[in-house]
């Protein structure tokens, strides 16, 4: 069996990095902006060793970096580096599906602003009211319910 590493599949190698519930949590928190590990972990809902294990896995792939912010006890900040900011629309699409084909009683936890035209859109490639692009620099988090 070849390892996902050593096979030319494109699919094969970015599932080996990020197809797992956990890593995904951690992306999308990350996606807030630069994270200290106590907030991730509150956020996502991962225990710590899981935590640890999913930030090193990211990590290693050259998809988030850590920066010292605190000596003693040492304490990082985690921050997604070019490569892991690539993957927003990766996660929009996850969350266009989910909204679509997997729903929910309850409501989303996020919702999201078009910059560009000011309103509420779901997720994906494209806003859902102006049909304009959405990429991570033109949506923000709505703060009113």
């Amino acid at each position: 069996m070849k390892t996902p590493e050593s096979t030319s599949c494109p699919v094969a190698r970015t599932a080996h990095v990020i197809g797992d519930e956990w890593v995904m949590l951690v992306l999308r928190e990350l996606f807030r902006g630069p994270q200290r590990f106590d907030d991730l972990q509150k956020r996502s809902g991962a225990a710590t060793n899981i935590l640890t294990n999913r930030l090193k896995r990211l990590m290693e792939a050259g998809l988030v970096t850590k920066k010292l912010y605190q000596e003693r006890p040492q304490r990082y900040i985690y921050k997604l580096t070019p490569a892991g900011l690539g993957l927003f629309p990766v996660l929009m699409e996850l969350a266009r599906y989910g909204l679509q084909w997997l729903p929910s009683d309850k409501p989303p936890p996020d919702r999201l602003r078009h910059k560009d035209c000011g309103r509420i859109t779901l997720p994906g490639q494209t806003c859902s009211e102006c049909g304009g692009r959405i990429v991570l620099g033109n949506v923000e988090l709505a703060d009113d319910a």
